[in-house]
């Protein structure tokens, strides 16, 4: 759903500092909301992990300005998967530094989606095609597996199941705060008035804000080992958003493409 957000914001005329803006303080609101544990005991160990709260905050909003653009540019479809096929920085580092169990089809599940990327955003008009729309795609692969892995290392070690909501919370917090200054900076507070962007952003802020929140839960409170978490989660948001992106946004894949996103499906299939 961010990426099927970002796609409907180009065609309502969205301005992306406001509409992140106030999606992160609708996911700021539903932390706080969503918190029930004792504050006094929370706060006491958030020393623990207020600095990774902070360092998640600044990478958030900064990928999300990038997931923003991309979609818009590049597309859902190809954006998603970039995205999303970051998994295998997570994946690597759960198998590396929890000494999760590395076996050869794991091994060829990462090749493959490092293939699967470049297969996914290569276009052969790239004489006529804007690099920034390459680039793109590519930055989101590398910036969302630091992000992933960070959000992993700190589930893992930093954070209980009841801190979840309070830790998402702060980290919508500091993403809100840099929006808020950016479109500041930008001159862009009269654009929070645009009807559209208000309710598009709080959409936004409600399924951004699920998508830590969840994930934190499903890697803290279910049986699977956490590659296993996110190969499932990932492959199902690319063979979703390559479903919605070429059937409703009508978005155009060339015939390399169409061999990335299979690459890519076969690639999670032996990661999980």
């Amino acid at each position: 759903m961010i990426y099927v957000v970002f796609r409907l914001a180009k065609n309502y005329s969205c301005h992306l500092s406001p509409l992140i803006t106030i999606n992160y303080l609708t996911a700021t609101i539903l932390g706080v909301l969503l918190f029930t544990s004792d504050s006094s005991i929370v706060w006491s160990s958030s020393i623990k992990w207020l600095p990774f709260g902070i360092l998640l905050g600044i990478l958030f909003i900064a990928m999300f300005y990038l997931i923003g653009k991309s979609s818009q540019k590049a597309g859902i479809t190809v954006t998603t998967l970039a995205n999303k096929l970051s998994l295998v920085f997570p994946v690597l580092f759960s198998l590396l530094y929890f000494n999760e169990e590395i076996t050869v089809l794991k091994t060829i599940g990462l090749i493959a989606a490092f293939v699967a990327v470049f297969l996914t955003v290569y276009k052969k008009e790239l004489k006529t095609t804007n690099f920034i729309f390459i680039v793109l795609p590519v930055i989101i692969f590398i910036g969302s597996g630091i992000t992933d892995s960070v959000v992993k290392f700190v589930q893992a070690v930093k954070i209980n199941s009841e801190e979840a909501s309070i830790f998402s919370s702060i980290v919508f917090l500091i993403a809100f705060i840099i929006g808020l200054i950016i479109s500041f900076l930008q001159k862009k507070y009269q654009k929070f008035k645009h009807f559209p962007t208000l309710i598009l952003g709080i959409l936004l802020g409600a399924v951004n804000f699920g998508s830590l929140y969840f994930i934190i839960n499903a890697l803290n409170k279910s049986t699977l080992n956490s590659s296993m978490v996110f190969a499932i989660n990932n492959m199902s948001i690319v063979a979703l958003c390559a479903f919605l992106g070429t059937f409703f946004f009508r978005e155009k894949l060339n015939k390399t493409n169409i061999v990335g996103i299979l690459l890519a499906i076969f690639s999670l299939y032996f990661l999980i």
